[in-house]
């Protein structure tokens, strides 16, 4: 694993230690000293731009309370600071104008969150945090920086800023087991599928056709694994702190359409474009031409956020979510399949982020047909017979588990404490000795870091 992700365990290792031995009144302020220490580790001018967007926010928060009933002047300061945030994370995202700076770590999380945090203030959903310390927690929670997900203020800040929190040996076992879970995700699952994945990718000539389905196929395991992996390690870090953080995931390859998709999938960014841009805009309240060019508009910055070369992909998320809605058999299954191979093929953007290349990859699946060629050469891509077996079992495994989750955590539960530190012991070894660290794999960062 890479620095980053070391110097972030390390420090949530001591986060946690120190959080139930300081005074309670000094428990958000050392959260907070924690993160910004996190923070300045790479570098300062990330933490330039993130203190920006906070100042910024939080100023103009207190300026909205102060004109609540000037219309005209409310409008003008939320105008223009939702507007310079977003130039900033558009002009850094997409290297416009300065190539060398570096793009902050979290920026698109972040930005997203001071801007729903203003656009509720503006709307006297609550009042603005004086506290410029507490607001800046809000901000810089060091956890949800890396990867999400996106948090409502009003939603994470009540335990966030609670003071009154007890170290609960039921709460830390939770999350521990959380954490352990995202760390089996990522190193034994998605580790091991990014190596097939990137043994065809890299060399697009020898591997069309039927190795850039497969490879499709691979990456919607991989990003999954790889993604909720790591929320699985955010969520249960604040678990162990008693920070309620919501869910991210809700099993999204058992959608029967890509809407549906879209409501299990990266909930927190789904949501927030939908009270944030799609509601504002008019919804589905403004007839069906209207309601679909509002789809439009909702994938396309949706695509934006990720990077401007995945524009494309956002765009034809919203065109296979409003053809979904005309075009949907009675069968439950077989619409499950049409939606997991529909939002693997797309994933072809994520895979070759060149666009022209990831349309010809996804373009040679349906004139190359050589999959006996697959069959015949499935071992040269990386992975060993026994890796194979290792992937595929605890796949099915971690598939299993998210999809019953809430009845083997209530099994689990119901255990003896001894039984639960076996458990725990159990998930260590396994990942000790199936996890892919790596001499010649590069698993240096979890793939929504760079979002």
């Amino acid at each position: 694993m890479n620095l980053v992700s070391a110097i972030m365990f390390l420090i949530m290792l001591i986060t946690a230690f120190l959080y139930y031995i300081v005074p309670k009144q000094a428990k958000p302020y050392t959260l907070l000293a924690i993160s910004v220490a996190f923070y300045i580790s790479l570098g300062w001018q990330p933490l330039l731009f993130i203190i920006l967007s906070t100042l910024t926010t939080y100023i103009a928060g207190i300026l909205l309370e102060k004109n609540s009933e000037k219309k005209t002047a409310k409008k003008l300061i939320l105008t223009f600071t939702i507007s310079l945030n977003a130039i900033i994370l558009v002009v850094l995202k997409n290297k416009i104008f300065i190539k060398n700076l570096i793009v902050p770590m979290g920026i698109s999380y972040y930005t997203f969150q001071v801007i729903s945090y203003m656009i509720d203030i503006y709307r006297k959903k609550y009042l603005p945090q004086k506290n410029l310390a507490k607001y800046f927690l809000y901000t810089m929670y060091f956890p949800y920086l890396s990867i999400g997900p996106i948090n409502r203020y009003d939603d994470i800040t009540p335990t966030l800023y609670q003071t009154d929190k007890k170290f609960n040996l039921t709460q830390a076992y939770n999350g521990l087991c959380r954490i352990l879970l995202g760390i089996f995700k990522k190193l034994v699952v998605a580790n091991r599928v990014q190596i097939l994945v990137s043994t065809i990718s890299q060399d697009v000539g020898a591997y069309q056709g039927a190795f850039a389905l497969f490879a499709m196929l691979l990456y919607s395991i991989q990003i999954y694994c790889d993604f909720s992996g790591g929320i699985d390690v955010v969520i249960g870090f604040s678990k162990i702190l008693q920070i309620n953080l919501k869910e991210n995931f809700n099993n999204p390859y058992f959608a029967e359409s890509i809407q549906d998709f879209w409501r299990r999938w990266h909930i927190s960014l789904s949501n927030w474009f939908r009270d944030y841009v799609y509601i504002p805009l008019g919804g589905s309240r403004c007839g069906k031409l209207r309601t679909n060019i509002n789809v439009i508009i909702v994938f396309t910055l949706s695509g934006l956020w990720h990077g401007t070369q995945y524009v494309l992909w956002g765009l034809l998320h919203g065109i296979f979510l409003i053809l979904g809605k005309i075009v949907k058999t009675s069968y439950k299954f077989v619409n499950q399949i049409i939606t997991f191979l529909i939002v693997s093929i797309l994933w072809s953007f994520f895979i070759w982020p060149d666009t022209i290349q990831a349309c010809q990859m996804i373009g040679s699946i349906f004139t190359q047909f050589n999959y006996q060629q697959l069959f015949q050469n499935i071992g040269n891509l990386g992975l060993n017979f026994a890796n194979y077996i290792v992937l595929i079992i605890s796949t099915i495994l971690v598939f299993i588990y998210d999809g019953k989750k809430n009845k083997i955590n209530e099994m689990i539960k119901k255990r003896t404490p001894e039984i639960k530190l076996i458990l725990a012991i159990t998930m260590v070894l396994v990942i000790m000795v199936f996890g892919i660290y790596g001499i010649g794999f590069d698993a240096s960062e979890f793939i929504y870091n760079k979002f």
